[in-house]
């Protein structure tokens, strides 16, 4: 299999002139699917797909380059592991991470799937996805989740990016099995972890999309079982949360059990 970025269906229809015809849709996140010596799958994000056998493949990348349709430098072929965190801003919350190892085989079927960048997501189609890659891969994803509480009694021993640090290798070990199992982080500041560590990881390599699909869900799920515990609405972010703080003051509960307790306006709001 082999992948390329920012494609269009203008230039991708010029391959038609090597035989290659259109086939109906599979999904509804395709924009186009053909078939010839391999099938090509373009997917509405502009990742196409070419699959097929190893020289089929190769000889049709071969004429979509010379058709200007470059392959993407983040493409490669096997087994990796992506690792992505969420919460890590939030003034409510802890830290949750998450890993999911790809191959080729199942990298294609995320693209089917809808895995994206979760950024670009809303929180509906984040839980409907993570619930179909977790019950479709159960030994293909980790997580790692630390409490509000676990989360401030480790920052007082570690700075953040040490823990981030653990819990993304946490996910890695727990998925990798062998030890040529490629490890993409999204990069963080201060990362010292991965194989291959890159901003906005997420967008470009599926395996990332995935574990970041998975983290937020977790993350979304820790945020509602605190609204349990606590009697109200817990708002996401760092900037409008002064009314879920004031909410802990008047219910006189616990702060370290809700919000991270060394943010700047936590310290502020309670003194």
């Amino acid at each position: 299999m082999a992948s390329f970025n920012d494609v269009t269906m203008t230039n991708l229809r010029k391959i038609k002139k090597y035989g290659f015809k259109e086939e109906d849709l599979k999904t509804v996140h395709e924009a186009m699917r053909l078939r010839g010596p391999a099938t090509l799958v373009l997917f509405n994000t502009g990742k196409l797909l070419v699959q097929g056998s190893q020289d089929n493949v190769k000889d049709t990348v071969k004429k979509l380059k010379f058709l200007g349709i470059t392959q993407s430098r983040k493409s490669f072929t096997g087994c990796a592991i992506g690792t992505d965190e969420t919460l890590k801003g939030d003034t409510f919350g802890g830290l949750v991470v998450a890993g999911f190892k790809a191959d080729d085989e199942i990298r294609a079927e995320l693209g089917e799937l809808g895995v994206r960048d979760s950024k670009k997501m809303l929180k509906p189609e984040i839980v409907r996805v993570a619930k179909i890659l977790m019950e479709k891969y159960p030994e293909n994803y980790h997580i790692e989740s630390l409490t509000p509480k676990e989360y401030n009694k480790e920052n007082a021993r570690k700075n953040v990016t040490m823990i981030m640090d653990i819990m993304h290798s946490k996910c890695y070990k727990a998925l990798k099995k062998r030890s040529d199992i490629l490890h993409i982080v999204d990069l963080y500041p201060g990362c010292s972890v991965g194989d291959i560590k890159e901003k906005q990881a997420e967008s470009k390599y599926l395996e990332v999309a995935a574990a970041s699909i998975i983290a937020r869900y977790g993350g979304l799920k820790q945020i509602r079982e605190l609204e349990q515990q606590a009697g109200f609405f817990i708002p996401f972010g760092s900037t409008n949360v002064n009314a879920g703080l004031l909410e802990i003051k008047k219910k006189s509960l616990r702060p370290e059990n809700f919000v991270k307790m060394k943010f700047r306006n936590v310290q502020q709001f309670f003194g």
